[in-house]
């Protein structure tokens, strides 16, 4: 099981998840802030080295965050959906919320006094249907390419990662951000992890097969990394 904890290192706050890994991985979360993940046996002083060594860059994805302009899920904002830009429309109601897409416009029909994570709260329910009924249209052709079929498929708002495959159940959980991003981001992640029913890690073996089966994955990847 993961440990998670926390390690100062000079200025800043650095959340350490310790796991069965080999190497270090750093991330800046716009919730969580500097985060990595370490092997079991990695020090303290082993990690606050690579956090210092990689100053610079955490700079810049601070900077990057600092920029970003929250959604307020206010009439006429912009909801990415599958690569595509809807436009947002809020309709008084004062009976039960409900949600529903027009064209290129999203209606959410909402109590005129509801406040932001309310309407969130809608907008990420209806993703999830969006994102299951997406996932379950692409899922038999690639299973069919793959040579492996999924067990239960799951959504979840994760944030570090775009899917996680159980290998030994072969249950398939997604990210519910991916349905902001352009389908072919879905396809990608669905035949990501099938491929680890065949090879549980990412060795050369693995890259392979993702070769074979989806050999576009590595410009989908960087499509996807650019709108994370």
């Amino acid at each position: 099981m993961a440990k998670i904890t926390r390690l100062q290192v000079g200025a800043h706050t650095v959340q350490v998840t310790r796991k069965r890994i080999k190497n270090l991985y750093l991330r800046v979360l716009p919730q969580d802030g500097i985060c990595v993940n370490a092997p079991l046996r990695a020090t303290d002083a082993e990690i606050s080295r690579f956090v210092l060594s990689r100053t610079d860059w955490i700079t810049q994805q601070e900077a990057k965050l600092a920029t970003v302009t929250p959604r307020g899920y206010q009439d006429g904002d912009a909801v990415p959906y599958f690569g595509k830009t809807l436009t947002l429309r809020l309709l008084p109601r004062t009976g039960r919320a409900h949600i529903t897409l027009h064209g290129d416009v999203l209606e959410l029909a909402i109590r005129p006094d509801a406040d932001e994570p309310a309407r969130k709260k809608m907008v990420d329910a209806w993703y999830r249907v969006e994102l299951y009924e997406a996932a379950g249209a692409m899922l038999p052709a690639i299973e069919r390419t793959v040579g492996k079929r999924a067990g239960e498929l799951k959504i979840r708002d994760m944030k570090t990662r775009w899917g996680t495959c159980n290998i030994k159940t072969a249950m398939i959980t997604l990210n519910l951000r991916l349905a902001e991003k352009p389908a072919e981001c879905l396809r990608y992640v669905l035949t990501h992890e099938l491929c680890h029913l065949h090879e549980a890690g990412h060795g050369e073996r693995f890259w392979n097969r993702m070769d074979a089966y989806y050999p576009d994955w590595k410009r989908v990847r960087k499509l996807l990394k650019q709108h994370s």
